[in-house]
């Protein structure tokens, strides 16, 4: 098989983003409940109104406080995150392109390097205008096959206890606070207690296929699932709702089945957003979310864009 190649996303969340579960419940929300006194109600009931009412700045809370714990780790070099985004790509936007008048718009089409093997002859980009969707929100577009082989060094995760979930804990009633694992077992995606393995929440999921494999990776789930003939790698959200719902939000689908040569068994999201796809014939396929994105700056009349695709040009226009 000639690679890369480009697989087509059959799906996309309706809201547009990775944070698009909605009213969603956070770890602290029981955290706040606590501070009241244990015969209430509202500390007893997770499903109360008013744990209800409490959620939704919970989750802001809970948002401030990961943000103050990555400034604090910025400030040091041992332990700043250095997989950030800190690489741009960008163009000139040409005179005559008009951005006076905003009903004409800005159209960026490229054909990035590798589509043409895969059937692909150009890309249309979308424009973003919050910058903290362009770094961090943003829905894939596509996924890109690189590489197949065996990649022996790759250790796909099974452990019984299930995969760490590194941004939400739980805290029942007494104060206690619980770390939370993520796993598949009958058919149900499980929010599981570390040491215990008791379920707290169960899910199922079962559209595009049957899941076969789970891996967690910064508040992403993410899946690989059979459907007969067609295969598919999806991203769901680890975020739940509130009240608690039958399903988590699923974020993206995308079609890889002309990709891999037979069903897939595992998953393994790196800490580089590497997604490594197992087949059951023991073939690995190493695999890119991409992201078509572009965020346009007036006054400097530049366009900056995630993913590189300088190899066959990008052409702007108000076409």
């Amino acid at each position: 098989m000639t690679f890369p190649v480009q697989c087509e996303r059959v799906y996309v969340n309706p809201d547009g983003n990775v944070v698009a579960s909605g009213y969603y419940r956070s770890g602290k929300t029981q955290y706040l409940a606590n501070m009241l006194p244990p015969w209430m109600h509202i500390r007893q009931n997770p499903n109360s109104v008013g744990q209800q009412f409490i959620s939704s700045p919970a989750v802001h809370l809970s948002r401030l406080e990961r943000n103050l714990n990555d400034s604090m780790r910025s400030a040091f070099l041992k332990t700043a995150d250095v997989d950030e985004v800190d690489v741009l790509y960008r163009t000139k936007l040409p005179n005559n392109v008009n951005l006076t008048e905003a009903q004409m718009g800005i159209r960026c089409i490229a054909a990035p390097s590798g589509c043409s093997p895969s059937g692909v002859e150009q890309i249309e980009l979308k424009e973003v205008t919050s910058v903290d969707e362009f770094y961090y929100n943003c829905i894939p577009t596509r996924i890109e096959v690189t590489a197949s082989g065996a990649f022996e060094e790759i250790q796909f995760r099974t452990t019984p206890s299930g995969i760490p979930d590194t941004e939400e804990k739980k805290y029942d009633v007494w104060g206690k606070k619980h770390d939370l694992t993520w796993c598949l077992s009958g058919g149900l995606i499980r929010k599981q207690d570390k040491e215990t393995m008791e379920d707290y929440e169960t899910y199922t999921e079962d559209r595009y296929g049957i899941s076969a494999h789970i891996d967690y990776l910064d508040g992403i789930i993410w899946c690989v699932s059979n459907d007969g003939a067609d295969k598919y790698v999806k991203a769901i959200s680890s975020k739940t709702f509130s009240p608690k719902k039958e399903r988590l939000d699923l974020i993206a689908a995308f079609d890889v089945t002309a990709s891999v040569s037979s069903d897939l068994a595992s998953v393994y999201a790196d800490d580089s957003s590497n997604i490594y796809v197992k087949g059951s014939d023991g073939e690995v396929y190493l695999m890119h979310p991409r992201y078509d994105y572009y965020l346009l700056d007036k006054d400097s009349r530049q366009v900056y864009m995630l993913e590189d695709y300088t190899d066959s040009g990008v052409f702007i226009s108000n076409d």
